[in-house]
């Protein structure tokens, strides 16, 4: 199992040619756009073919950024479900709001989040989740507000152990960044049993 699949394990498994096309044009974007974009297209798996094609972005002329990030978004569509769409598009986001693409990072932000609810199972809701808000609270934590909202609206922490997780991976970035963040998560959930391990967990009780 490749470091992708354990970090992501829902990620479908992956070419060679789509491994060694991401590989490349992350290694080609510092220097060559137009070489590292062939590498890029030339993945076979959409999932490898947004994340290299956001590596891209990230390098290049600001003239060409917008064109790019599209690109990522249209070729997102081309993942096999729902879950694949809006957690790849988590890499073009991120690049997008870095570098003040707001216009297009709100757009597909707001599609992502409306796609989310289509999501099954729901752990796998939960994880796509998790990799949308991380990627937005990477690039500034203001823009990972519109998926917390959406992740209170469809993540009940007691109904999967991956929605618990996330309640916990969430409020332990919030209080690395500032003691006391994660009290502020844990009042934002029902009652339940997850909510009283993470009271137990951040010495709440």
């Amino acid at each position: 199992m490749s470091s992708q699949q354990q970090r992501y394990p829902h990620t479908p498994s992956p070419s060679r040619a789509s491994l060694t096309g991401r590989q490349r044009a992350g290694q080609l974007a510092p220097t060559d756009t137009g070489k590292a974009l062939q590498a890029a297209r030339a993945c076979p798996d959409a999932w490898y073919r947004v994340q290299a094609l956001a590596s891209v972005a990230e390098h290049a002329d600001q003239r060409l950024i917008l064109s790019i990030l599209e690109e990522a978004a249209r070729e997102a569509q081309s993942c096999p479900d729902a879950y694949g769409t809006v957690a790849v598009m988590a890499w073009p986001l991120r690049v997008a709001f870095k570098q003040g693409h707001l216009n297009f990072a709100e757009r597909e932000l707001k599609k992502c989040l409306a796609l989310a609810s289509g999501i099954e199972p729901r752990a796998s809701q939960a994880y796509a989740l998790e990799i949308l808000w991380s990627a937005c609270f990477a690039a500034a934590p203001s823009n990972a507000k519109p998926v917390w909202d959406r992740i209170l609206e469809l993540c009940h922490p007691d109904h999967s152990w991956r929605a618990a997780r996330l309640y916990l991976h969430i409020a332990e970035i919030q209080n690395g960044r500032n003691p006391g963040g994660a009290a502020a998560v844990i009042r934002a959930m029902p009652p339940g049993k997850a909510r009283s391990w993470l009271e137990r967990r951040f010495g709440l009780t």
